[in-house]
């Protein structure tokens, strides 16, 4: 009978645990933070943000007092301590600002974190960012933040995915940029779009500093970052790197002669507008796993290898807008799963 007591109110004890509402200080935050913020769908009309987010929706006007706020739209609560650890506000049709003293850094338990595709008009980035230390994942892209991006979001070290991309008015300073490599060692996803590194210096620059330090990497998207130096074989030879996108970087020197590994997972790869200032480098004919290659306006010259067959899982190919000439090798019907090829702007002869 004692056993079968216990095993009661052991069931009644993790059933009240489940059964948890949000915790009432937690609650009392997101609703002024709520405060701060303003909702206003037609202010999305006819905007950028309109194609960024086909399923708008003001996540916010779920948020009620009185309620639970595990349950409202966009926020997810930890099953036993119903700690609120994931907010995701993306797309919710918010503007306003975000200020240092906002109630919203309150909540430390976050793990994932999404404010992308809404107006926080003119907002700097806040330093408390850094506070939330068990984040995993945060994306802050189209956000409209400007400014730095302070030291202290090099205190995540638990991050996994990092999004600031398309703020258009950010910039990275070169110590963040190593502190943040050096102390989030199980980084695999890092998008930067638009963010000003020009800062960087090109010795030994910010791709030599990713290869020494990022084995974890599955994503790196660095486009239109203002970054210079040479592209070498390192960064190929990551032993996770899947997708790998540089493009709009005109000061980027290719340099990749031969690929120092045997071993390669890249699929994605475009290094549009960076200066090859030769043929396509025929180390990236041993890239296999390739299923799409963009080298648009890239200065390249010389002609397509045969060797192009080797991608036989190419499903985007696209080498517009550069002087490669010669014929175009008889390679395609080889590429069985090319669904996408672009040659125009070039200087090719025959049939």
């Amino acid at each position: 009978m004692g056993y079968f007591m216990l095993l009661v109110l052991m069931m009644f004890h993790f059933a009240c645990l489940s059964s948890h509402s949000c915790h009432p200080y937690e609650s009392s935050a997101l609703l002024h933070f709520k405060t701060q913020l303003i909702t206003n769908t037609t202010f999305y009309e006819n905007t950028y943000y309109e194609h960024l987010c086909p399923n708008l929706y003001p996540k916010m006007r779920t948020w009620d007092n009185g309620t639970d706020c595990c349950s409202w739209m966009g926020v997810t609560c930890h099953s036993v301590s119903s700690h609120v650890i994931g907010l995701d506000l993306s797309c919710s049709a918010l503007v306003g600002n975000i200020h240092s003293n906002s109630t919203f850094f309150h909540l430390t338990h976050l793990q994932t974190l999404s404010l992308a595709c809404n107006y926080i008009y003119g907002s700097e980035l806040p330093s408390q960012f850094g506070g939330f230390v068990s984040l995993t994942h945060l994306n802050l892209s189209y956000c409209a933040f400007k400014g730095d991006i302070p030291s202290q979001i090099s205190h995540l070290s638990k991050l996994q995915s990092l999004d600031l991309s398309w703020n258009f008015a950010l910039s990275l300073k070169e110590t963040t940029w190593k502190k943040l490599l050096q102390n989030t060692t199980s980084l695999r996803e890092v998008v930067l779009d638009e963010t000003d590194m020009s800062s960087i210096g090109p010795t030994p620059g910010p791709l030599s500093l990713i290869a020494n330090l990022s084995s974890t990497l599955v994503t790196l998207s660095l486009v239109d970052t203002k970054i210079s130096g040479y592209l070498t074989s390192d960064i190929f030879c990551l032993p996770n790197l899947q997708k790998l996108n540089l493009g709009a970087n005109q000061d980027i020197q290719v340099h990749v002669p031969k690929l120092n590994c045997n071993t390669f997972l890249l699929s994605i790869l475009d290094l549009s507008e960076c200066h090859f200032h030769g043929p396509i480098p025929s180390s990236f004919f041993n890239l296999t796993y390739l299923t799409s290659l963009i080298l648009v306006d890239s200065f390249l010259n010389g002609s397509i290898p045969s060797s192009l067959s080797n991608l036989h899982h190419l499903v985007y190919l696209v080498l517009s807008r550069n002087n490669l000439s010669g014929k175009i090798p008889n390679v395609f019907d080889r590429l069985t799963n090319l669904q996408t090829l672009s040659l125009h702007d070039n200087n090719f002869q025959g049939n």
